[in-house]
């Protein structure tokens, strides 16, 4: 058991300042006033700010890169530098490279992540059609395994497979049937590249076939001004969007031109490779992306907008479009993951573990 004393709560809704009484890995109560007649782990949270755990729904947990050769494979990411970051909760998947690496490493990777205190899900497949995955079946993944969260595919890349529309339409119904069988919210990340079509493929789906859109759930979407342009569209039609940060606050611009934030979400792609091209089409740089890159980009948003604004985003957006039913919030019966801030700092981290 643990107490939490006179700390300020952004839930992510400001709920002033309370004690915070954890038990059992879960938020047991929080109340104006909490005392104990025998003694129990008590810190002292006078001058701080409480928030829930980050959320990255996009992270490269057994590393990316790989599209400069060999040598430019990025490492796996460990699980300190995803606790320093203030980050309770992540989603794994592969990237460019589904050769090298596999679902099989991908799904270890998430164990072991899990058992040293971090929530870890993952996604099955990769940039390629058909999907990368665990056990030779994409539905039997998102039915049978509970730390798959649906499916990635890149769209508009010339790294990706080129889809067709009857490919991306049969991939869709078959996911939606999976998850309706499984009682999840699987859904299809899909990386979006730089070429022209953006999203034209997804919009000609939805528009032809009864597929919720909640289903589709494009990242990147910030890449280029016809992409978020139609970004915004896809919001409107009542779609999730999901933009990749820098750690330099460049999200609040695109944040800031859509009505509809409660389906936007803000992630890392950390430990993923970012790659310019020459004319010819070779490399002409490469680099890997840090977790970090979430938590400044939480501080810079916060500092502009206050907890309140901010903190969904990271936290409550991203729990509540992949359907996680007790973490993204501080409420009594929720998860104690937690984060201890003063001022930009973080003092500590509180998972389960």
């Amino acid at each position: 058991m643990k107490l939490i004393k006179n700390i300020q709560i952004y839930a992510p809704e400001n709920l002033g300042v309370k004690d915070v009484l954890i038990s059992d890995s879960k938020i047991e109560k929080i109340d104006e006033h909490i005392e104990f007649t025998y003694p129990i782990e008590t810190i002292d949270g006078t001058g701080c700010v409480l928030t829930p755990g980050l959320i990255d729904r996009h992270v490269h947990i057994t590393g990316g890169g790989g599209e400069a050769g060999f040598i430019s494979r990025a490492r796996p990411i460990e699980v300190k530098e995803i606790l320093d970051a203030g980050i309770t909760t992540v989603v794994g998947l592969l990237g460019t490279d589904g050769y090298t690496r596999n679902t099989k490493e991908l799904f270890a990777k998430a164990k072991e992540l899990t058992q040293k205190g971090v929530h870890t899900y993952i996604l099955t497949g990769s940039y390629a059609y058909p999907s990368n995955t665990l056990t030779n079946s994409m539905e039997d993944d998102i039915v049978f395994i509970d730390s798959i969260l649906g499916v990635k595919l890149a769209l508009s890349d010339h790294r990706s497979s080129h889809i067709t529309e009857e490919e991306l339409t049969g991939l869709a119904s078959r996911i939606r049937t999976a998850s309706l069988i499984a009682g999840k919210q699987a859904n299809l990340t899909i990386h979006m590249g730089d070429e022209k079509q953006a999203l034209d493929l997804v919009l000609n789906v939805l528009e032809k076939a009864d597929i919720p859109v909640s289903l589709f759930q494009p990242t990147h979407c910030s890449r280029n001004t016809h992409l978020f342009e139609q970004a915004i569209q896809f919001t409107e039609m009542g779609g999730t969007i999901d933009i990749t940060c820098d750690g330099n606050g460049k999200t609040l611009n695109y944040i800031r031109q859509i009505k509809n934030t409660e389906k936007v979400t803000i992630s890392s792609d950390a430990q993923g490779s970012w790659s310019t091209y020459n004319e010819d089409g070779s490399v002409k740089e490469i680099g890997i992306t840090p977790i970090s890159n979430l938590k400044n980009e939480f501080i810079y948003i916060k500092n502009e907008l206050g907890y309140e604004k901010a903190l969904p985003f990271f936290t409550k957006n991203v729990a509540n479009v992949l359907g996680f039913k007790s973490i993204g919030q501080i409420k009594e019966g929720f998860d104690c993951d937690l984060v201890i801030w003063k001022e930009d700092e973080i003092q500590k981290v509180i998972t389960k573990k």
